[in-house]
């Protein structure tokens, strides 16, 4: 199948390829490691994808589709627009800093005049045409008047979402009294080793390993998954890799992205989602054994520790071959029915990968190219098996990799929300949890949901989803009746709702005295409408802070 030149549009990922070809028959679900590699090889010998390059005439077009949107005040959609100019824009061209500039005239019409300064500082900085200039420095003016007079928006960052529990004298960003268990049913897990209250929060781990949807590429920063307002700057080989800043740039070349920039629009071939992640734990680990393969392959050749546990580690002075170590010796479950899929992504990486001459110069021998082929299947596993995905209305994903996060099992019963916010994964307590409870978040549906949003991609074996006895003991609780009392202090909850002259802080404290005075009644319906109200007061907390940080910083870097 032929495409078109910088067009990715018309690339049709090998993963799509292979489901129709699954659902037709025409591949065997079960074949072999190898004959699959045969499959895949010649099909992507087919496909005669082109690579898309720094194009300063397309990104011309595409800044012009940018300012329709403008003019239209699609303020988000113009953004994206200029990030992919800027993005297709040759270094150090006028294209690029006319790029930054109709970015700061986006952040300026929805006065977030820190950004707007931050871009007009990089337009200067990328050779801005002289004769626009006069414009430029007028809009520069009018921000710093406009900060200096009181109306910017919040730039006063927060800590309100931070771990506010006893933390782990050796795990600073977990709390105190949390451990692993391994139940048969679930696998490794994390368990409370004393009582904790709604509204703590336990974790707050930062991740290195991040997979951004490749239709978020523009939009989120490939390194740490950052929004930041969409003032990303872009990879200065490649079209596609955006960053929130330059130290999240050089650290992803450093790690991950050198190895990808040259074949970085045949890797979009293989697949379109976040499963980019899976392949880069095997560049993480063999960027931590400097490059040497045989050192790695003898490391990662013994018998891997299913019950390796991540909380021995000292993460006070941790180092990233001890991390990729937690994360090789991962079990994953088992999941046969999805595991052709993960061997045609495991090919199609393969193939590739070693494309690029970065890659081939490292893996020559037959015995390292088997053994890279093994390991992408492995670390597919892993990442599929143990990552965190946030994923938004249009379906698009963002994962995450990380040693502790990745013990928190998945219930339609959870006890916690899991956010994902500039590569940092923050888990919240929603409801009480005792000690020798394994404690439990949600990847998909909840229980208190009248239509689940999105199903889970595997099968649930949550209380919830018990199909046995003891589910149906469990899920007849639902529908009880609520006590009189606590149907009073329902009705005083919706009216501190709709106080005017309450916060949002005031709101969750609320929330959460209901939350730890009547969980003795749960589960119940009511109680989980409590829930979901916490849970989406919480999302919108942390975006405020999140944005009152990112404000904070977009104006540190242009100072």
């Amino acid at each position: 199948m032929a495409h078109r030149k910088n067009d990715r549009s018309a690339i049709w990922p090998l993963a799509c390829i292979y489901s129709q070809r699954f659902n037709a028959g025409k591949v065997d679900r079960e074949a072999t490691l190898q004959e699959f590699l045969k499959s895949v090889t010649e099909t992507i010998g087919t496909q005669n994808v082109t690579e898309m390059h720094k194009c300063s005439a397309k990104a011309a077009k595409l800044r012009n589709v940018g300012n329709r949107h403008f003019l239209d005040r699609k303020f988000q959609d113009a953004l994206a627009c200029y990030n992919e100019s800027i993005c297709f824009a040759d270094p150090n061209s006028d294209q690029l800093a006319m790029g930054y500039a109709n970015r700061s005239a986006v952040y300026y019409e929805q006065d977030e005049y820190e950004f707007a300064l931050l871009n007009i500082d990089l337009a200067k900085k990328n050779n801005y045409p002289e004769k626009l200039m006069p414009k430029l420095l007028a809009r520069e003016l009018n921000c710093k008047q406009r900060i200096a007079g009181g109306r910017s928006k919040n730039a006063t960052p927060r800590t309100r979402m931070s771990v506010n529990v006893d933390t782990n004298p050796r795990i600073p960003f977990l709390a105190d009294g949390i451990g692993m268990n391994y139940e048969p049913k679930f696998g490794r897990g994390l368990i409370a080793e004393k009582d904790f209250n709604p509204g703590d929060i336990i974790l707050e781990e930062k991740s290195e390993l991040c997979g951004v949807d490749f239709n978020l590429s523009y939009r989120n920063c490939n390194h740490c998954s950052s929004r930041f307002n969409y003032s990303l700057i872009p990879c200065p080989t490649c079209p596609f890799m955006m960053y929130c800043c330059q130290e999240c740039l050089e650290q992803n070349w450093n790690l991950f992205h050198r190895f990808e920039c040259s074949v970085v629009t045949k890797l979009y071939s293989v697949s379109s989602l976040s499963s980019m992640m899976h392949p880069r734990l095997f560049f993480y680990g063999l960027t931590q054994f400097d490059e040497d393969l045989r050192a790695m392959m003898k490391y990662c050749e013994k018998e891997i520790n299913g019950k390796f546990n991540p909380l021995d580690l000292d993460y006070t002075n941790s180092n990233r071959l001890e991390l990729f170590k937690a994360y090789h010796n991962t079990q994953p479950a088992a999941d046969p029915e999805n595991d052709h899929f993960f061997k045609i992504l495991a090919c199609g990486y393969y193939v590739v990968y070693l494309k690029n001459p970065a890659v081939n110069s490292i893996i020559r021998t037959e015995p390292q190219r088997r053994f890279f082929l093994r390991s992408l299947l492995q670390y597919i596993r892993i990442g599929f098996s143990m990552a965190s995905y946030c994923i938004d209305a249009q379906g698009r994903a963002i994962g995450t990799l990380t040693p502790i996060d990745s013990l928190i099992n998945h219930s339609c019963d959870p006890h916690a929300a899991t956010f994902i916010c500039s590569g940092t994964i923050k888990v919240v307590l929603l409801r009480p949890v005792r000690r020798g409870e394994q404690i439990f978040t949600s990847y998909g549906p909840v229980w208190w949901e009248e239509e689940p949003s999105n199903k889970t991609p595997f099968t649930c074996r949550c209380v919830y989803c018990d199909r046995g006895p003891a589910g149906r003991r469990w899920r007849a609780l639902i529908d009880r009746d609520f006590p009189v009392g606590a149907v009073d202090d329902l009705q005083k909850l919706h009216d501190i709702a709709l106080r005017m002259d309450f916060n949002n802080t005031a709101k969750l404290n609320a929330l959460k005295q209901f939350i730890k005075k009547h969980a003795r009644h749960y589960p119940e319906r009511n109680f989980g409408t409590v829930l979901d109200s916490y849970r989406m007061l919480l999302v919108a907390m942390n975006r405020t802070d999140v944005e009152a940080l990112e404000r904070a910083r977009a104006w540190a870097e242009d100072n």
